[in-house]
């Protein structure tokens, strides 16, 4: 089974963008320093993402940045076409992506944004959460984890301090209530 894996960075109040989206406050990292980036892009081979974040991606004005990766984005809009960059996938989330995992191949990058972060959550679908802290207090903006019913308890797999202050978490879900 491919492994789902959330691979996100957040501010250290745990937003992960502004209200308008913006993550301009994202530190480009010391020289040489990918915070371990490119052994995890190397490590998937399918991204995952709601419809915000991916219109909110290409409102960046860079080249569409997972070419070479299978990419697919959940909608409720079914004006949406499949581009070169995606598939929209307007069925139900959960069954698409257990069937997707039964698959052969590497990783899945849950990109985000915080609703689909939420629902691959409370439905277990979450296999390792690597969350990367960012030293600044945003004070509001889009949260990482909107608001559930649910507890998910998670077990601490590792931790990375880097110097110019970035802590990387590694957890593992334990339980969902």
């Amino acid at each position: 089974m491919k492994p789902i894996i959330l691979y996100i960075a957040t501010s250290l109040d745990g937003y992960i963008a502004r209200k308008d989206g913006g993550v301009d406050w994202l530190p480009e990292g010391e020289k040489g320093m990918d915070y371990g980036y490119y052994a995890f892009y190397d490590s998937i081979d399918t991204v995952l993402m709601g419809n915000k974040t991916y219109q909110q991606l290409l409102g960046f004005g860079v080249a569409y940045p997972y070419k070479g990766k299978e990419g697919f984005v959940f909608t409720r809009n079914k004006d949406f076409t499949n581009d070169e960059n995606v598939s929209y996938i307007q069925e139900d989330v959960v069954e698409f992506t257990r069937k997707l995992r039964q698959g052969d191949g590497k990783g899945i990058w849950l990109i985000g944004g915080g609703e689909i972060i939420k629902i691959f959550l409370e439905e277990g679908l979450v296999d390792e959460l690597i969350v990367f802290e960012m030293p600044i207090l945003l004070g509001n903006g889009i949260p990482l984890f909107p608001e559930s019913e649910k507890e998910i308890k998670l077990e601490l797999v590792n931790s990375e301090t880097y110097p110019d202050g970035v802590v990387e978490l590694r957890y593992k879900p334990k339980t969902i209530n």
